[in-house]
């Protein structure tokens, strides 16, 4: 359901943008709107980190991050969101896009931070996906993901196409609290973003991986 979704998403952009490469965004945001809550420095220290972005879309969060030293992987379920990305920001050195299943894309790498801007986490079984994040992470990672927020005022599970009409999705709200604490990720902070007259949108979660033998 979500592939299609997204795919079909990705297919309607592709007749309205331009094509070719495209220079970097000049910056990078978690909420639905630039300039709303933090940006990447809640990721730290960036330089020759490997990064991954589960759910990259067309790409243009991974593409800002190679400009701060970080060697990303975006990946993706829909084929055609990996082909705007590749078409938009393949050029850039440090970056590579990727069609994939982030579970099984996971449980065949290591990375010092994995992110999803509404992206795979939400998206995916969690009780699956936080524990292959927390296995592919190498000690003290950093997990960082943005979810609708669970007190935003419509609950839809649907996607808003370019054109205007909507299609299914499957969405997934748990306690993500409980859900990190499992899968061996420690909760370091809560951002809640709010988009004017809408009230609280986003909800930004970070945690790290905890060190081996340490109990919750």
């Amino acid at each position: 359901m979500n592939r299609a979704a997204w795919q079909e998403h990705a297919r309607q952009r592709q007749t309205t943008e331009p094509q070719g490469p495209t220079p970097p965004p000049l910056d990078m945001y978690w909420g639905q709107h630039p300039g709303a809550g933090p940006g990447a420095e809640i990721l730290g220290d960036l330089a020759d980190r490997t990064v991954i972005d589960l759910g990259c879309g067309p790409g243009h969060h991974a593409a800002y991050l190679v400009t701060l030293g970080a060697i990303v992987t975006g990946i993706d379920i829909a084929d055609a969101q990996i082909e705007r990305a590749r078409n938009r920001y393949g050029h850039l050195p440090g970056v590579t896009f990727t069609v994939a299943d982030a579970i099984d894309f996971l449980d065949e790498v290591e990375c010092d931070v994995c992110y999803s801007v509404f992206g795979a986490v939400g998206l995916t079984p969690p009780e699956r996906l936080l524990p292959a994040i927390a296995a592919a992470l190498r000690p003290g990672g950093l997990l960082a993901f943005s979810v609708p927020h669970p007190d935003r005022r419509a609950r839809a599970n649907w996607l808003t196409l370019p054109f205007g009409d909507r299609v299914p999705i499957q969405r997934w709200e748990p306690a993500w609290l409980e859900l990190l604490g499992e899968a061996g990720l420690d909760l370091e902070a809560q951002h809640h973003i709010t988009n004017p007259f809408e009230g609280p949108a986003t909800l930004l979660v970070t945690a790290r991986k905890r060190p081996p033998g340490v109990p919750p």
